[in-house]
């Protein structure tokens, strides 16, 4: 079986670090909004609680938003068809650094960083392919690298690599397949290994990797399941189980907490989170509770020394916020944060500054969501 330890020590590491310095950092939080074209932009209080520091604008329709380690933030932006960066200032501003066009097919869908931060991963839903680009630390200039293709009815939805950064991994909502790639750390290539097939209507959605790497974890929206799958010496996926939840919840967004014990699901129709535990031998989920949400989650997030997580709801442009308790995994609502109205979030990053700094200590999961045309209806 494939490992990775390093990361998950790095992730107990920042937790720590933050532990013992809390009163020198500080989170903020980002929301993609669809509607406006906006990125909407919050800083964490001790509490929980989300103040808004304004928002920055965007090409149209950004549908999907994440923070890599270099410091800066990323978005797909859907109907601009193009991906933008910003750079994060000390105060959690942001100023965006470079566009980059897609093709009038593409319809970028999702966008996730590599675990150095310098390559990114753009999931083209329109056009079944994945673009690869490079992202220039200094400048904040992004340049293409290549890309790869998944077919052209496989419209791929998300990307996740793994916390070595040696495997990446392509959701394709379209076919109902998984693409494996191998990578290099430091080069952006991906390197087919090849496709598993999940079962016909499951409909894969969102991805995430737990940190120790042996496991892949995969929303399958239409079917109402979530699967586990491990990942094999060479990269390669097996089905370990799944765990069904109930009709028409729909399950999107995933996310895993840094010690690796806890996932956290949006379902989207259901207007909840679910939490599960994960047993750290077998990858097995076993569901702790679900909490209530606002109207169509899209996204989750957590700030890095996972005290909380917030939910963006598209329904109602809100965000939910929870304290999570770490010995239980249990999540205590903290109420929600309204948006603009109308603004119609499909997405949400945190990231966790130095105070005197502008790079990140680190970034959450990469999280995934969806572009709707009317609410509550399928891609």
């Amino acid at each position: 079986m494939y490992r990775a330890g390093k990361p998950a020590r790095g992730w107990r590491a920042a937790i720590l670090s933050l532990a013992a310095g809390a009163a020198f950092a500080h989170t903020f939080v980002y929301v993609a909004n669809y509607n406006n074209s906006t990125i909407g932009q919050f800083r964490e209080q001790r509490n929980g609680d989300l103040v808004a520091r304004g928002s920055v604008a965007t090409p149209t329709g950004p549908e999907s938003i994440t923070a890599d380690t270099q410091g800066f933030i990323l978005t797909a932006d859907s109907l601009a068809h193009a991906v933008s960066a910003y750079r994060i200032g000390p105060r959690g501003r942001l100023a965006r650094t470079a566009v980059v066009g897609e093709n009038a097919a593409a319809n970028p869908f999702s966008v996730t960083s590599s675990p150095g931060g310098r390559f990114v991963y753009v999931a083209n839903s329109g056009d079944g392919r994945v673009a690869i680009l490079h992202l220039h630390p200094r400048s904040g200039a992004l340049t293409r690298d290549g890309s790869v293709s998944e077919g052209a009815a496989s419209r791929p939805y998300a990307v996740a690599i793994s916390p070595n950064g040696r495997l990446a991994y392509v959701a394709n909502f379209g076919n109902d397949t998984i693409g494996m790639y191998a990578r290099r750390p430091g080069h952006g290539g991906l390197t087919r290994l090849g496709m598993f097939h999940e079962p016909k209507g499951d409909g894969p959605y969102g991805l995430a990797i737990g940190p120790d790497g042996r496991f892949l974890y995969v929303a399958g929206f239409r079917a109402n399941v979530v699967l586990v799958l491990a990942i094999g010496r060479h990269g390669h996926l097996h089905l370990r189980s799944q765990t069904v939840e109930p009709f028409d919840h729909h399950p999107d967004s995933l996310v895993i907490d840094p010690s690796g014990r806890y996932l956290f699901v949006a379902n989207t129709s259901a207007n909840d989170v679910t939490v599960f535990r994960i047993d750290q031998r077998t990858g097995r989920l076993t569901r702790v509770t679900h909490v209530t949400a606002g109207s169509y989650p899209f996204s989750l997030t957590l700030d890095v020394a996972a005290r909380f997580v917030y939910a963006v709801n598209f329904g109602n442009s809100t965000i939910s916020r929870y304290r999570l308790d770490h010995r239980t995994g249990l999540l205590k609502p903290l109420g929600s944060t309204a948006e603009v109205s109308y603004a119609d979030p499909y997405s949400i990053t945190a990231v966790t500054l130095p105070s005197a700094a502008g790079k990140p200590l680190r970034t959450p999961a990469s999280v995934f969501r969806r572009r709707a045309k009317t609410r509550g209806s399928r891609p």
